[in-house]
């Protein structure tokens, strides 16, 4: 769903029919990105409002996931991997597995200004230094 703060209402929503609740959003260009819980991506071109790619994930995610944008793509977090989505064709990479973050609120990823993305191993933080290929 799309809210308008201002006005206080709905623009739109579209309902990407995966069955499961949402545990992760990020927006990269024209795409807005999603996790269910069940392990499937989904990815919405918001100027058309149109669900355009879904996947199933589940050997990286399940439960619980965080998404950040980095470096023109979208990366992400499970209490298990690090995974990254192609840009252009939405592949799922695995970046770090077995990364087994020791977090007792769901996993959380971040970035800092240089394009490092930061998250758990175990019960300690790790900086990550990906370079996707164009």
């Amino acid at each position: 769903m799309a809210f308008d703060p201002v006005a206080g209402k709905e623009l739109w929503r579209l309902d990407p029919g995966l069955g499961a609740g949402v545990s992760a959003l990020a927006v990269q260009g024209r795409y807005l990105y999603g996790i269910v819980r069940t392990g499937r991506v989904f990815v919405i071109d918001l100027p058309k409002r149109k669900l355009i790619h879904q996947a199933d994930i589940s050997s990286v995610c399940t439960g619980f996931a965080a998404l950040v944008t980095n470096r023109g793509a979208v990366y992400g977090v499970s209490d298990t991997n690090v995974f990254r989505f192609d840009p252009k064709t939405f592949a799922l990479a695995t970046v770090v597995a077995d990364i087994n973050g020791g977090w007792y609120s769901g996993s959380h990823i971040t970035n800092d200004e240089d394009g490092y993305l930061y998250t758990m191993r175990g019960r300690n933080v790790v900086r990550i230094d990906d370079h996707p290929r164009p």
